[in-house]
């Protein structure tokens, strides 16, 4: 892997785009690698959480110039196959089983906000210039629509995507894409706290919880109803809640804070 590095600790996979010279702008390679580690989580469950960021000045000014020129050469159908590898890539972070906490700085333009948009907890430094851009360039923002779109309110959404405004941390924060404003240390602190709460429960819960977001948001009251009564249940009799709601009433740590 080229332009991203990888490392784990203490159940965490650290996740940096180490393209700095180019703002570590979106190109086939790394669309390619991002979507294969994003999908290998599923299989590890030694992983608890992922943190995402960007090395340099900016976290992820978008898609890379010569990636974008190569697709004026592409006809329909091979664009449709080269941006399914895209819309592959965010369904990949978006589907991570475990939360995935980013970090954004600098120019996120474009693609960049949809990888903001496609994590589940986002800190970010006030000065960062946030913009969908594609509409300067004759383009739409529709591969991260769909996932833009369930974290940000139509209607503050609607302005941003037909105007490629850019806006700040302030902004940002305003219209729920991000969850937390500060300066590169105040928001490291950010993401060690969240990291810390989420390392203490439950992990298979955890994983549960995230599935079960994504069960609720695309399916009516009936199925809503359904597997919410199914998912509780199961928990109720799985070995994990056995050990927790023990746990809680023995006043003791349940077995995955002591190991």
């Amino acid at each position: 892997m080229s332009f991203i590095s990888v490392t784990k600790e203490n159940k965490v996979l650290y996740v940096t785009l180490t393209r700095p010279e180019a703002h570590n702008a979106l190109n086939s390679e790394m669309i390619k690698d991002l979507t294969s580690i994003f999908s290998g989580i599923r299989k590890d469950k030694t992983v608890l959480a992922v943190v995402l960021a960007g090395d340099g000045p900016s976290f992820c000014a978008g898609g890379d110039l010569n990636w974008m020129r190569e697709s004026l050469k592409l006809n329909l159908a091979q664009n449709i196959k080269d941006t399914q590898k895209l819309s592959n890539m965010y369904e990949a972070i978006f589907q991570c089983p475990v939360p995935v906490i980013v970090y954004a700085q600098g120019n996120v333009m474009g693609g960049g906000v949809g990888l903001v948009a496609v994590c589940d907890i986002v800190a970010a430094h006030p000065d960062t210039k946030f913009c969908l851009s594609e509409v300067r360039l004759g383009l739409v923002p529709s591969v991260i629509a769909p996932y833009l779109l369930r974290k940000v309110q139509e209607s503050a959404a609607r302005p941003l995507m037909l105007t490629a405004e850019v806006f700040k941390g302030d902004h940002a924060q305003k219209i729920n894409l991000v969850h937390f404003i500060g300066d590169k240390e105040g928001s490291q602190v950010f993401i060690v706290n969240k990291l810390n709460l989420i390392l203490n429960n439950g992990p298979e819960a955890t994983r549960i919880t995230k599935e079960l977001i994504h069960k609720i948001k695309t399916s009516n009251w009936p199925a809503q109803r359904k597997v919410t009564v199914k998912t509780i249940a199961q928990r109720r009799v799985s070995k994990e809640g056995q050990e927790g709601m023990n746990a809680f009433f023995e006043k003791r740590e349940p077995h995955w804070r002591t190991t």
